[in-house]
């Protein structure tokens, strides 16, 4: 049993025989296999209605990233072009946020 919360859960909302589930799993900054591991967990846990799971990060360790691609785990790097540091609001962030897919 994987320790933790799935930071996010994918569902769909009207399920078709079976109801399709994606975990997501979001880091601060760099991710490392141990976060694949914890992603594979999730999806053993949520069974055959879980097809793919997804790390997010700023960055992956070179072995997240090839234990990724042997687990089928799909990698999302993201960046934020705002000093978090400073408060802002929600519209800052959304607009300050990019996401590039990982090909692993």
């Amino acid at each position: 049993m994987p320790q933790g919360h799935i930071d996010l859960l994918l569902k769909q909302r009207v399920p078709l025989g079976t109801a399709l589930n994606i975990p997501i799993e979001v880091k601060l900054n760099r991710a490392q296999a141990k976060d694949v591991s914890q992603v594979c967990a999730y999806m053993s846990e949520l069974g055959e209605e879980c097809p793919v799971g997804i790390l997010v990060a700023a960055e992956f360790s070179k072995k997240a990233v090839r234990l990724a691609k042997e687990k089928g785990i799909r990698l999302v790097k993201y960046a934020v072009s705002l000093d978090l540091r400073e408060p802002v609001g929600f519209a800052e962030i959304h607009r300050a946020l990019m996401f590039e897919p990982v090909e692993n």
